[in-house]
């Protein structure tokens, strides 16, 4: 029996797959599979894609779980328009899909009750458990929110160039960087590059830009870093909020998403999130969302198969082999 995980945001997917004796079998990583930017079809064709590559030295006939926890994934209508693409092009492979959260949470918790996690990467998203009780925050895409992510951190550096270009914002060292990150030579060419050729993942790409000369100390670029924290924290203690009961310890809070590796950002949202009015208790993810997406397939076979879960350990050994599909 083969388990194959999948954590699909904005800007690339990454797939693993394990045996039932634990060995990592396979680790592929690939373009993003967010379905309000692709479609569920080309979604689709790209996450059978990833879990075949994943799967290509495995013998023929071993039953496969695959989970597919993917940005966008929102509503039932569009779950159901993508996994009847996966079993039609895969019916081979038992199928579950779930919001790329639910992967982040359960790799954060692992088996966890309680607690709360946010997604910083492309876009953004928070989401809690308590128990039984589920809740979130953001996630609402590029076009309506995403306060937080990497693109929004990429935008609010495209509004700061616009207003310097202006003269009704400060100077700020990021204007001849994020012309370069773009290949452009003056700020008037930015709107036609954001119109007709940028993706969210490339306004997005410019967050390292913004979060290099945040830390040189650029005011500008602080002032970008410290809001898109704040919002975070926001979503996070909202989520939590809403499934906590009166006199409930602090939620514990993970935070991961690719730009949650910047040790300033950390260092933001960490600062942001303590008080007692936040009500929320910072610790490290145990494992990324990878992990979490191949704990959901598991549990999934073990649904299907009673008793089987028992027999396999997610051990730290076999959580870092999987967090190579990084």
């Amino acid at each position: 029996m083969i388990f194959v995980g999948v954590d699909a945001g904005g800007t690339r997917a990454r797939c693993a797959a394990i045996s039932s004796t634990g060995t990592v079998i396979g680790r592929v990583t690939g373009p993003g599979a967010n379905v309000h930017r692709h479609g569920p079809q080309a979604s689709g064709r790209t996450l059978v894609g990833l879990v075949r590559a994943a799967l290509r030295d495995t013998p023929p006939g071993a039953p496969v779980y695959a989970a597919v926890c993917a940005a966008g994934l929102d509503t039932k209508e569009v779950e159901a328009a993508l996994a009847d693409g996966l079993r039609e092009a895969a019916p081979d492979i038992d199928w579950s899909l779930a919001n790329d959260a639910m992967g982040a949470w359960m790799g954060a918790f692992g088996t966890g009750s309680s607690g709360v996690v946010a997604i910083s990467g492309t876009g953004s998203v928070a989401f809690a458990r308590n128990g039984a009780r589920e809740a979130r925050a953001g996630g609402w895409g590029a076009l309506l929110g995403d306060e937080g992510s990497g693109y929004d951190i990429g935008r609010r550096a495209l509004i700061a160039v616009l207003r310097q270009h202006d003269r009704v914002g400060p100077p700020t060292a990021l204007c001849g960087p994020v012309l370069r990150e773009l290949g452009l030579t003056e700020p008037q060419s930015i709107i036609d590059h954001m119109h007709f050729r940028m993706q969210p993942s490339d306004v997005a790409a410019l967050a390292p830009v913004v979060l290099h000369h945040a830390s040189a100390g650029d005011p500008v670029a602080e002032r970008i870093v410290e809001a898109a924290a704040t919002a975070l924290v926001e979503f996070a203690g909202a989520a939590a909020a809403a499934v906590r009961d009166e006199g409930d310890p602090p939620t514990p809070f993970a935070l991961v998403g690719g730009v949650s590796g910047d040790a300033l950002f950390r260092a933001c949202v960490r600062r942001h999130s303590a008080g007692p009015a936040r009500c929320l208790s910072w610790q490290q993810a145990q494992a990324s969302p990878i992990v979490g997406s191949v704990r959901l397939a598991m549990e999934a076979a073990a649904t299907a198969c009673p008793g089987l879960i028992g027999t396999i350990e997610l051990t730290p050994h076999l959580t870092a082999a999987i967090e190579a599909a990084a």
